[in-house]
């Protein structure tokens, strides 16, 4: 393994980059309306749709994943939403769509918990009014779990065809299976910085026929995340306003490795194996906070057995090393170990003996 692969950064986001995608974002700049960029664009959307596993909308935001939080509830919801909680990022939905001022359910679980399908059907049992949407967070980073989202999706469906499915897939895209179209989703938004391993600046996100159907007959969508105009700017392999150029290169070179390199397939099996891997290396030192069936493939929350979250992190940083804290109210009583992205095995593998030695 060669330095430059080497990895001693293990946070949930933002995850380690490697050096040639870096490099990427050092191209002589270009305008957004030239013809340079048009090519690049035509390079991507095509990736950028199979990574999503859609053959319908897939645009490209220069903004944080909170900004098409919002956005995907301007676009779609006029009225009423449910909102699905199970950790400090679902949340956030939730705080987002109270400031707007829509009408808010909310089901939520307690922290380290998934949601489950059961639970969720029964929200749209015998009720008097109609969701707009339901908003599902697939992977929820501050407690490591990964919910079935294949499953509540088809909750969703089988109980309200007509109420649209908005997806979270921050940390979950590249790292685990999202599969747009045939899962029904409507919307789903994931940041650059967690699995697709860019740095941060830029928003992924894929749009249904039936979200832009919805966005068309709302009168007020904002200006900055207007789907209808990322679909007309999109479809002239253009940018709705001036985005961040170099990312786009970088996004240009890192979509080509993942969708035809390494494929997903592989890239999904490698994030299975390194969360196997995490749970194996530390049996004895540290819990996982998920129950074992909802274990996240790209980032694990860990209960220490022998020493504070807090000494471990200060000795693991000692020894070049740098982990997750714990987020939210686990702060004080986890860490997290990001191994997602395009952290090689060897590289978790060689952090994992080290901290086995630490926390021990």
């Amino acid at each position: 393994m060669n330095d430059e692969d080497f990895c001693r950064y293990f946070i949930p986001g933002p995850t380690w980059v490697r050096p040639e995608i870096l490099q990427e974002m050092t191209h002589p700049m270009i305008s957004h309306r030239s013809g340079e960029f048009r090519e690049l664009m035509r390079r991507i959307i095509p990736n950028l749709k199979t990574l999503f596993q859609t053959k319908q909308r897939a645009f490209i935001a220069t903004s944080s994943g909170t900004g098409l939080l919002e956005g995907a509830l301007l676009n779609t919801v006029p009225r009423r939403v449910l909102v699905t909680t199970c950790g400090a990022f679902s949340e956030r939905w939730l705080a987002i769509a109270e400031q707007l001022g829509v009408e808010v359910d909310h089901l939520s679980v307690p922290w380290g918990q998934a949601i489950d399908p059961d639970l969720l059907a029964t929200r749209f049992t015998g009720r008097r009014y109609h969701y707009d949407a339901v908003t599902i967070t697939h992977n929820e980073t501050s407690t490591g779990v990964i919910n079935d989202l294949k499953a509540l999706a088809e909750v969703v469906r089988n109980e309200s065809r007509d109420t649209l499915i908005l997806v979270d897939a921050v940390s979950s895209l590249a790292s685990a299976p999202v599969l747009f179209d045939e899962w029904g989703l409507d919307v789903c938004l994931a940041s650059t910085q967690k699995g697709v391993a860019m740095p941060p600046g830029l928003t992924l996100f894929a749009v249904s026929d039936r979200a832009l159907q919805a966005a068309e007959k709302k009168p007020y969508r904002g200006t900055y995340f207007d789907f209808l105009e990322y679909d007309k700017q999109t479809s002239n392999d253009g940018s709705v306003f001036t985005p961040s150029i170099p990312h786009y290169y970088a996004l240009d070179r890192q979509l080509d490795a993942i969708v035809n390199q390494e494929t997903l397939e592989k890239r999904w099996e490698r994030h299975s194996q390194m969360q196997r891997m995490t749970v194996k290396k530390l049996e004895g030192i540290a819990d996982l906070a998920a129950p074992a069936a909802h274990a996240s493939p790209s980032v694990s929350a860990l209960l220490p057995k022998h020493k504070s979250a807090e000494a471990v992190l200060a000795e693991m940083r000692a020894r070049g090393y740098t982990l997750g804290s714990g987020y939210g109210q686990w702060k004080q009583d986890t860490f997290r170990i990001g191994h997602m992205g395009d952290i090689t095995l060897p590289s978790l593998e060689a952090m994992l003996d080290v901290l086995r030695e630490v926390a021990a």
